[in-house]
C-alpha cells in the first residue's frame, strides 16, 4: 500500500514533466513556416531548413519587442508533414497557393486566407 502511495504520485509528476517539456506549436507558427517552407519546397531537407532559419532571423526587427527564433523542431515538423504528402500531392502543391493549402490540411490547421 505504501508502494502505491509513492508510485502513483510519482507517475503523474513524471507524465506531467514529460508533457510540459514536449515541444507545443501554436496554429499561427506552424502556419508562419508553413509559408516559409512554400516558398522554395525544392532542394534537400537541409538546404529548405537553412532557408527558414535564415529568414526567420533575418526577419527580426532591431525595435522588435518579441523577436522570432527559428525553432529546427517545427522545421522538421513541416519538412515531415511534406514527406508524408504522396507524389501527386507534392506535385499539386509545386503551385505556392497550393502548397499552402495542402499542408495546411496535413497539419490540421486552419488554411490561410488566400487574396
Amino acid at each position: 500500500m505504501l508502494k502505491l502511495r509513492v508510485i502513483i504520485p510519482g507517475l503523474i509528476v513524471l507524465c506531467t514533466a514529460v508533457w510540459w517539456l514536449m515541444p507545443h506549436f501554436t496554429d499561427q507558427d506552424k502556419a508562419y513556416y508553413v509559408s516559409l517552407y512554400c516558398l522554395q519546397p525544392t532542394g534537400s531537407s537541409q538546404q529548405i531548413e537553412k532557408r527558414i532559419e535564415q529568414t526567420v532571423e533575418n526577419n527580426n526587427q532591431d525595435y522588435a519587442l518579441k523577436k522570432r527564433h527559428f525553432s529546427p523542431l517545427l522545421a522538421k515538423h513541416i519538412q515531415d508533414a511534406w514527406d508524408r504528402l504522396s507524389p501527386a500531392q507534392q506535385q499539386q502543391a509545386s503551385q505556392r497557393n497550393q502548397c499552402e493549402q495542402i499542408l495546411s490540411q496535413q497539419l490540421n490547421i486552419p488554411a490561410p486566407i488566400t487574396r
